[in-house]
């Protein structure tokens, strides 16, 4: 429930606050007074967008602040995973527009407007005067009966788009493994050639890495040979004979003094690794040999390869694995054959779990159609508009090549509304026959379901009586009082119906200072009240006739 709004320069509002109770409030006053500007400014701690045109002109930012109660474990949930605290259960929500942003904030904490959203949907609902046109537009239907029963169409539609979105995933890997199965088809040809040309070349991972050294030895064999044979000279000069005999005594000093065993130990390892590389370097120079045609070899291996490189576009460790990539390809052709039979199941599998979890959501709305079409008829023959209304659902059959057209973010369904307001007239679709006033009626019996099926705490209308009068102003007057029973009800009306009915009466005025203009909110008392109602009724003079009639349409009401 609503129970405090603040508003400051916003539009030509300058400073007001307002105190909500329980119970049914009316805010009255002359057009263009600032009414529906108190319901903006409702509407914007309800999630609405924002923009800098809403400012005060010559001040530099708006503000607009409400405090609400209330009793609702979904948002105690809600508020909690938000890390927004919440004492009391009392909530203030408050809004800065300036030039250059929009601060919102949540009992002080910094929200985004989309967890402003989240949380207002349980805090109130708000009917403006635009949500006629909703009726005129068969595309808006499903959100009507959805957000009837909210919370039990979420449930459904959660495991849905759960499903449907696993079904999107299974239709493309299918899709992608028949384009990759074509491809293979169609490039066959092209494949096998470069099968066949890749292992004609014999590659090996490191093999450019060896060509490069022997290519490096061969061009300056020379003089590797000669630094070869040096060393080998060098080493036959019993130069190891002399590393032996220092080492063999180094020994026997560890033998009469400890401090020696390390040394000992090192020299001894470092003349076997010696002896080991003089042998190696002996060994390589009997080996080496020099051969023209095996540097010429090379270098046209080398050519060869670059060659190669340049054509795929790929190194050597990548053409290796291009070559099993395409003999996998090639040789397992029986494999991807059966894989593609799996993925075809898998998508069909999945297609007809998520056809099954639309028909369930399509049950749910059926079931809330048929309740909805019995609770609006029964709303509009206390509106004063005896009528016949049908709620169609329309819902795509599943298609025999699995198209996923017949799915969308809602399911498989659509919605039409039918009404025969006059009798013998025949049931036709709603947008086609319905006047004004009629549309006024519906949308407030719809509301009133909607209202009743989800326990809003705060609704509120502005000018939801627009086309109306006489009696059928007098049924909807009682049918918002009614609705005001149970639900915190805040309207903007220019019937004296729905006054004479209210709890608490708001009169709203605008006055010209120094060239501004204000904004001024003032709750009636009792006289102030009946003075205000006769006024709507007269045509802008009151008379006591007026007056007395006024009196007599409230207190017949107390």
């Amino acid at each position: 429930m609503l129970i405090q709004l603040s508003v400051k320069n916003f539009a030509i509002i300058e400073d007001v606050n307002i105190s909500f109770k329980d119970g049914l409030t009316v805010l009255t006053g002359e057009t263009g007074a600032g009414k529906s500007l108190i319901i903006d400014s409702i509407s914007l701690l309800l999630g609405d967008r924002a923009n800098s045109e809403m400012i005060r002109n010559g001040e530099e930012k708006a503000f607009i602040s409400g405090i609400f109660v209330f009793n609702n474990k979904r948002l105690s949930a809600l508020l909690t995973k938000l890390d927004i605290d919440a004492l009391d259960n009392n909530l203030e929500i408050s809004r800065t527009v300036t030039t250059t942003k929009n601060v919102i904030k949540a009992n002080g904490k910094v929200i985004s407007l989309n967890e402003l959203k989240q949380i207002a949907k349980y805090l109130a609902d708000i009917h403006q005067q635009f949500d006629m046109v909703k009726l005129l537009n068969r595309d808006n239907y499903l959100e009507i009966i959805d957000g009837i029963k909210f919370d039990l169409i979420n449930d459904y539609k959660e495991k849905y788009l759960s499903s449907f979105a696993l079904l999107k995933q299974k239709e493309k890997e299918y899709l992608d493994l028949v384009t990759y199965i074509n491809e293979i088809k169609n490039k066959r040809d092209e494949y096998e050639y470069s099968l066949k040309e890749l292992e004609s070349f014999g590659l090996r991972e490191n093999e450019e890495q060896e060509i490069d050294e022997e290519i490096e030895l061969l061009n300056n064999f020379d003089k590797i040979y000669e630094l070869l044979n040096q060393s080998k000279v060098l080493i036959e000069k019993d130069s190891l004979d002399d590393i032996y005999e220092i080492k063999e005594n180094i020994s026997k000093l560890s033998g009469y003094q400890s401090e020696y065993s390390e040394m000992s130990e090192r020299l001894n390892d470092y003349y076997y690794e010696l002896e080991a590389i003089f042998e190696d370097i002996k060994k390589k120079v009997s080996r080496l040999d020099y051969n023209p045609n095996r540097l010429n070899e090379l270098i046209e291996r080398k050519s060869a390869l670059n060659v190669l490189k340049k054509k795929y576009k790929k190194d050597v460790k990548e053409l290796i694995e291009y070559q099993l990539t395409l003999e996998s390809l090639l040789k397992n052709k029986e494999d991807l054959d059966s894989s593609l039979i799996e993925k075809r199941k898998e998508f069909e599998s999945q297609y007809n779990e998520t056809y099954s979890y639309a028909a369930a959501l399509t049950k749910v709305r059926k079931d809330i159609a048929t309740i909805a079409e019995k609770d609006v008829m029964n709303s509009l023959s206390d509106l004063a508009l005896s009528s016949v209304f049908k709620i169609e659902i329309i819902s795509n059959e599943k298609d025999k090549d699995y198209s996923l057209s017949i799915f969308n973010e809602n399911g498989v369904d659509s919605i039409e509304f039918f009404i025969e307001t006059n009798i013998g007239e025949g049931i036709k679709p709603l947008s086609k026959v319905v006047s004004g006033g009629e549309m006024s009626r519906i949308m407030l019996a719809l509301k009133a379901l909607y209202i009743k099926s989800q326990k809003i705490s705060t609704v509120i209308f502005d000018e939801i009586d627009t086309g109306i009068s006489g009696e059928v102003a007098r049924k909807v007057a009682l049918k918002i009082k009614e609705i005001a029973l149970s639900t915190q009800v805040i309207t903007i009306t220019h019937l004296p119906q729905v006054a004479s009915l209210s709890d608490h009466h708001i009169k709203i005025s605008k006055s010209v200072k120094g060239n501004r203009t204000f904004t001024t909110i003032k709750e009636l008392n009792l006289d102030e009240k009946i003075y205000e109602i006769a006024l709507m009724i007269s045509d802008g003079k009151v008379t006591p006739k007026q007056l007395e009639y006024a009196k007599e349409m409230v207190l017949s009401n107390e």
